[in-house]
């Protein structure tokens, strides 16, 4: 028999979803898998766990945790439900799941969870919470492919963009003195460093405050663990405001069309879209678009996000912020051009030469990134890695079955 998997599609209002689990449904399906779609709401769960009790899927398969089930054990416990009946429930968190903490914390004591992750880091940190992990980058679904069009727009910049003094005049008014210039500092640590992890960063700079605010920093992560992660969460949007802010601020003369929201007095060279969030709506403009300039968030410190992926889909010369990760995926001056978010010069010097002076250079890179893309970097291609993982989690139960003569619900990854 074939092993089963149910796919659980959330509702997701950018529509990321849409395209993910129709990909990877399709990839799986060809490598020997039974697959099942269902789209969870409050008003048919109780339907989709009955068919899911029919079905009996070896795998259940969700976005950011976002279709985790909670059922009532024999004993009358509130767990996830692949506790209660013995499968896998894999995640695919597309963003740190810190910013998921709060869907995290309930499912920590199970060991029935498999986390991939898009960037090393994300795994690392998953890893030494003692959870079953795997890094899988994001890819595009080669099926839903966006046209090619005619050139309308100079620059496309992807948002949300906010001014930073915004979060610092929050944080005046609810955070003491020494919390709120260690948050401060923190996000411009990440802002002068793309590839620090923020993590990593939190207790870097902890470490150079006095002893007595370490304490108290600790103190407050260890009990009110839940707050503290939002907080790291709104330093990293900090970070990204102020790079964001600083990239915009960079150019003159040129037109920007910022996609999505922005809170702040903008330059009047920037126009704001702010209607446009969906990702249909996004890659349809940057498709529209001589450049697409991306600005990832401090999130992803050693990994690439699936914006970067579909951006270079639809055939638009993409520029990236120059990381380890843009390189790994991408070969730069050929696919992509990475520049330095934190030099002037390099960023309005870039565009001013591929958008005014070599046009021919510009269609030629963004002629193989795509190129790149479908041949490399497609849903079908991380759903052999997915099924890679999967059978290797099969064999790895038939042979504790053997071995062991009776049932292993925990699973491991290599972690």
């Amino acid at each position: 028999m074939k092993p089963r998997i149910a796919f659980l599609k959330t509702p997701d209002p950018k529509g990321f979803n849409e395209h993910i689990i129709e990909g990877l449904e399709k990839s799986l399906s060809a490598r020997n898998f039974e697959t099942k779609v269902y789209e969870p709401t409050p008003d048919n769960i109780q339907n989709i766990v009955e068919d899911l009790n029919e079905f009996k899927p070896l795998f259940t398969f969700d976005i950011n945790l976002d279709g985790v089930i909670f059922a009532e054990s024999p004993e009358g416990e509130k767990k996830p439900l692949a506790d209660v009946v013995g499968n896998i429930h894999v995640t695919w968190f597309l963003e740190d799941p810190m910013l998921h903490y709060s869907k995290l914390k309930p499912i920590f004591p199970s060991n029935q969870f498999l986390f991939l992750t898009i960037d090393v880091e994300h795994g690392q940190w998953l890893s030494g919470l003692g959870k079953n992990v795997a890094f899988v980058a994001p890819g595009i679904n080669p099926a839903k492919p966006f046209p090619a069009s005619e050139k309308e727009f100079d620059i496309a910049f992807v948002g949300p963009v906010v001014d930073p003094v915004l979060f610092e005049n929050a944080w005046k008014e609810r955070l003491d003195e020494a919390l709120y210039s260690y948050a401060v500092e923190l996000g411009r640590l990440l802002f002068r460093n793309p590839e620090m992890p923020i993590r990593f960063a939190s207790g870097f700079l902890a470490s150079q405050y006095a002893q007595e605010f370490q304490e108290a920093l600790l103190k407050f992560q260890q009990e009110k663990d839940q707050e503290f992660t939002a907080l790291l969460a709104e330093i990293g949007g900090y970070a990204m405001s102020l790079r964001r802010w600083h990239i915009i601020e960079s150019i003159d003369e040129i037109t920007i069309n910022v996609l999505g929201q922005v809170q702040g007095e903008v330059k009047d060279n920037v126009v704001v879209y702010e209607d446009i969030l969906t990702l249909e709506d996004t890659m349809q403009f940057i498709s529209k678009s001589k450049i697409s300039l991306l600005s990832q968030p401090p999130f992803l410190s050693s990994g690439l996000g699936l914006t970067a992926f579909y951006s270079v889909a639809t055939g638009t010369f993409t520029m990236i912020e120059e990381k380890l990760a843009s390189k790994s995926f991408f070969a730069d001056g050929q696919e992509i051009v990475t520049y330095n978010p934190l030099d002037s010069i390099d960023i309005e010097g870039k565009i001013v030469y591929y958008l005014e002076e070599n046009e021919t250079e510009r269609e030629e890179i963004a002629k193989q990134g795509k190129d790149k893309v479908f041949k490399t970097h497609t849903l079908y291609q991380r759903g052999e890695i997915i099924g890679n993982i999967l059978d290797s989690i099969i064999q790895q139960a038939s042979a504790n079955n053997n071995g062991q003569g009776g049932e292993q619900n925990d699973i491991q990854t290599g972690n």
